[in-house]
């Protein structure tokens, strides 16, 4: 009640009529039908199994990301462990970032820099003596034909294409003929 309703009634004993029809006016307001009911809690229902599914939506979501993390996070360390294995020079690089992924989930050690040089004290066949010995064993790049005249480069790749889509015996006979002949002049 208002103060002033208060004031009314304890100066009067009782409520204006007026007040007392507006107190009750609200009460035959809330009454609604049976269908009307229903209709509202059919919708309360729906409403229910929306927030519901959202909810579950919601949970895998955050399992996706969680998921999607912790793949980036092992990913990372893949790449991680592979550069610095490169960089330590090893022999075979699949074999060494393996051993390291296994001592790291082990948890002896978490720095990846020092997980290599571990590794590399521990199984030094895994690695050359120098990282200078590893660079001058590895193969440079591929060979390519290489001549003086541009010309012969692209006829010698026009001739390629030919045989490979005629299968023609002669056309690839004189692509091979050609390209023995650049290789002669590089």
């Amino acid at each position: 009640m208002s103060q002033q309703q208060q004031q009314l009634t304890t100066e009067s004993g009782q409520l204006p009529t007026e007040c007392a029809n507006e107190a009750r006016a609200p009460e035959t307001e809330h009454l609604t039908s049976v269908a009307e009911s229903i209709k509202y809690r059919k919708r309360a229902q729906t409403a229910e199994q929306q927030v519901q599914a959202l909810t579950q939506q919601l949970k895998e979501q955050q399992q996706n990301q969680q998921d999607i993390e912790a793949r980036l996070i092992e990913t990372q360390l893949d790449t991680e462990l592979t550069r610095q294995v490169v960089r330590a020079g090893a022999v075979d690089v699949e074999a060494a970032v393996l051993l390291a992924k296994k001592q790291y989930s082990e948890k002896e050690e978490t720095d990846v820099k020092l997980l290599v040089e571990g590794l590399r004290k521990s199984r030094p066949h895994l690695f050359f003596e120098t990282a200078e010995t590893a660079v001058a064993t590895l193969a440079g790049p591929t060979a390519t034909i290489r001549s003086r005249n541009n010309g012969c480069v692209s006829t010698l790749s026009r001739l390629a294409q030919q045989a490979q889509h005629s299968g023609n015996r002669r056309d690839m006979q004189e692509y091979m003929r050609l390209r023995r002949s650049v290789r002669n002049l590089g």
